[in-house]
């Protein structure tokens, strides 16, 4: 089976695919120059859509352009579509309008498009499993569903993003038995929180996740922005926002900037190029570790609450907090991280690197397939359980001989040879 697992995030997507050569879930890298992680972003033109790296190239070089022309692609300009995602509305770019299925058409599209080029013409997917939040609607999983089957790709599949997550912790470390998982996914629309326990070799999430839809990294940004917003307006009367309408090449700073508060220094400097009288002119915004963290204080104390609660559910059960793994640009940051201990305690905090593409590959944990089809089946030398079985979830196959691993979370086929991890949900 080819298939591509896609977290689709609010400011970037990761892609992953199984490699045939490896017979493991990889990340896709776009461009061919080792980034995993492709902007979700999409600018309308005359003549069509700019989609990614292209839309957020030509957005970073608008700071040489007068206010006007800036805020006229600015108009045009989605930062982040997954954070409006409506089936009721519509956008209109040039005088044409557009739903946001239409819209997600688009950069799904573009989004696969690029990730063949990495897995090449003749990877064919017949099958797209998705991540999604744990807070989102049911009628924005089903627009994204239906986006992709009206391209064509009709064997969808969806899993919470914190689910997903713990997948692909579990496939690069080692979790101990009836150790307890907290999944705290800061990314930038949501956050997200899960607590998830290895039982029996299983994992199991065993408290109802919880996220918040209103909290993300990206507020953190418009937060920056707005303080930045007013300083600038302070010293040179000229408003960032002409019209009341963001400038998202200024917001994108602010985002660099917020990303340095996950270092050591208590202090950094962002030059922000403004054009007044027709003449380009530097502005150095500064801000102090103490400033920076109680412009962003209460969001990330509405983040932390999130945790609280998830943790509190786990506590009513008698369960633990082991360890917590943090996902999401702004999880690094300390003062995030120096909240949460208050809530955890001295569980081991864990971060996924800047790389942070553990929930692309984990949606893809369970579809490991030795793709071997031979009537004979598959020798395996670890201890099955022969009590409990699912049926195969490799498509050329479906036998009902596929049981569940003694020694390890997951099950094996013996007729193909099919293996893959499982995780239940027993809340």
């Amino acid at each position: 089976m080819a298939i591509l697992g896609i977290d689709f995030g609010s400011s970037f997507c990761t892609v992953s695919w199984i490699n045939p050569k490896a017979n493991k879930p990889e990340a896709v890298v776009f461009d061919g120059d080792a980034r995993v992680k492709l902007p979700s972003v999409m600018l309308a033109t005359k003549d069509g859509f700019l989609l990614g790296y292209e839309a957020q190239s030509y957005l970073d070089g608008l700071y040489k352009q007068p206010p006007e022309i800036r805020m006229e692609y600015m108009a045009n300009f989605i930062p982040s579509l997954k954070r409006i995602l409506d089936p009721g509305v519509t956008e209109v770019f040039f005088d044409h309008e557009y739903t946001h299925q239409e819209l997600l058409k688009i950069f799904f599209k573009h989004l696969i498009a690029q990730a063949l080029l990495h897995c090449g013409n003749s990877y064919k997917v017949d099958k797209i499993v998705f991540s999604h939040p744990v807070d989102f609607t049911q009628a924005k999983i089903d627009l994204i569903e239906q986006a992709f089957h009206e391209l064509g790709y009709c064997d969808t599949e969806k899993i919470f993003e914190p689910v997903s997550a713990v997948n692909g912790y579990a496939s690069e470390h080692v979790v101990n038995q009836e150790e307890g998982i907290l999944v705290f996914d800061f990314g930038g629309g949501t956050i997200d929180v899960a607590f998830v326990k290895k039982v029996h070799d299983e994992f199991m999430v065993v408290t109802k996740p919880k996220g918040d839809f209103s909290c993300g990294g990206k507020d953190l940004d418009y937060l920056l922005y707005e303080h930045l917003r007013k300083s600038i307006l302070n010293e040179f009367k000229t408003d960032i926002s002409d019209k009341g309408m963001i400038d998202y090449t200024i917001l994108n700073l602010c985002e660099e900037l917020k990303k340095k508060f996950s270092g050591d220094n208590d202090a950094y400097e962002m030059p922000v190029m403004l054009i007044r009288d027709g003449r380009p002119q530097q502005y150095n915004y500064r801000l102090s570790r103490e400033t920076f963290n109680s412009i962003i204080y209460q969001k990330v104390y509405d983040a932390v609450n999130v945790a609280k609660k998830v943790v509190q559910d786990a506590v009513n059960k008698k369960y633990k907090v082991d360890k917590v793994l943090m996902i999401g640009g702004s999880s690094r940051l300390k003062l995030l991280q120096e909240l949460l201990t208050d809530v955890v305690g001295d569980a081991v905090i864990e971060t996924c690197g800047d790389r942070d593409i553990v929930v692309a590959l984990g949606l893809l944990s369970d579809y490991l397939s030795q793709e071997n089809s031979d009537s004979g089946g598959t020798k395996f030398n670890e201890p099955l359980n022969y009590d409990k079985h699912i049926v195969c979830r490799n498509e050329k196959c479906r036998s009902i001989k596929c049981y569940k691993l003694v020694s390890r979370s997951g099950y094996h086929c013996i007729e193909c040879g099919w293996e893959g991890r499982n995780i239940t949900v027993v809340f």
